[in-house]
């Protein structure tokens, strides 16, 4: 019989470090009041929530930093107690607001600091996390901290397609919908996007309009992302245009599609659809790709619960 697994997540936040050279820098480490340890910010997964916004909300928690989360490190897996076992997904992450030095202790984060990597190799009291931080530094020697994102979103469930008899375009989501893109929300947030492309369908620009509303940021609507059966491109060139203009950004982009097209999306960004089980990406489901120079470094998928 297989043993429980809890799903955690964290993040090691990184800086140039002040006053230094553009190569030196700094991580975020936390000291743990009860287990008097030195440790990567990182806790449980909370109901329904996507593993990256755990990861995002658990830094904030024990920092008083907000991140944007980078590229992927790596995932552990360890006994915690007896017979139970834990899976923590770690990310390079960079502040975005919030000041370490003004985090005030409490019972369960008494310590907070900026360590140069030697540093931290030594302070922190587990191997697993120097392992952690072993993989940050071969992503800083790939390049790969330097990497753009781009969010592939499948868009929320909408009403049901043979009851609508009105012009396809306009079929919006359903109430269960409407709760999927509330709940994308946090996870567009954790990478920081900053722009936003949409399927000129109803239901593909609802799907972003919570994090749209929220941060006041114009959707773009461009119908080469349309379903063919709802007058979108056969072929697949407009397509691949129009993932190329999104991968152009250097800030995060977001780009919802429909089912049918995902796989002509990823396919001209240079992703395998298959490698990553997209065609059967659920509803306000993500695949989210950290490429560098033509060169993809990392590929996520996170499918909404």
């Amino acid at each position: 019989m297989s043993r429980p697994v809890r799903r955690a997540a964290g993040a090691l936040v990184w800086r140039p470090a002040p006053g230094g050279a553009p190569t030196d820098l700094q991580v975020l480490l936390v000291h743990r009041t009860r287990h008097d340890d030195w440790t990567v910010p990182k806790g449980k997964m909370e109901r329904g929530e996507l593993r990256p916004v755990t990861a995002v909300r658990e830094v904030e928690e024990e920092t008083g930093v907000t991140a944007r989360l980078g590229v992927p490190l790596l995932e552990l897996e360890y006994e915690y107690t007896a017979g139970r076992m834990k899976n923590v997904a770690y990310w390079a992450a960079t502040p975005v607001r919030g000041d370490a030095d003004a985090y005030e202790p409490n019972k369960e984060i008494d310590g907070v600091e900026w360590l140069t990597v030697a540093k931290a190799h030594r302070r922190l009291s587990y191997d697993s996390d120097r392992g952690v931080l072993d993989a940050f530094t071969e992503r800083v020697a790939t390049g790969a901290l330097e990497t753009r994102t781009l969010l592939v979103v499948r868009h929320a469930t909408a009403r049901p397609r043979q009851r609508w008899r009105r012009e396809p375009l306009a079929r919006p989501l359903s109430a269960r919908g409407k709760d999927e893109a509330r709940r994308l929300r946090p996870a567009l947030g954790a990478y920081g996007v900053h722009h936003l492309r949409s399927s000129a369908a109803l239901r593909c620009a609802q799907t972003l309009s919570p994090y749209a509303d929220a941060l006041r940021r114009p959707i773009l609507l461009d119908h080469r992302l349309d379903e063919p059966r709802e007058g979108g491109p056969e072929k697949r060139r407009p397509v691949a245009e129009a993932m190329e203009e999104a991968m152009a950004h250097k800030r995060p982009v977001a780009v919802c599609g429909h089912r049918p097209v995902l796989p002509r999306m990823l396919d001209a960004v240079g992703v395998d659809a298959s490698a990553v089980d997209a065609d059967p990406l659920p509803a306000a489901g993500l695949v989210v790709v950290h490429h560098r120079k033509g060169e993809i470094h990392a590929i996520e998928r996170h499918d909404a619960h």
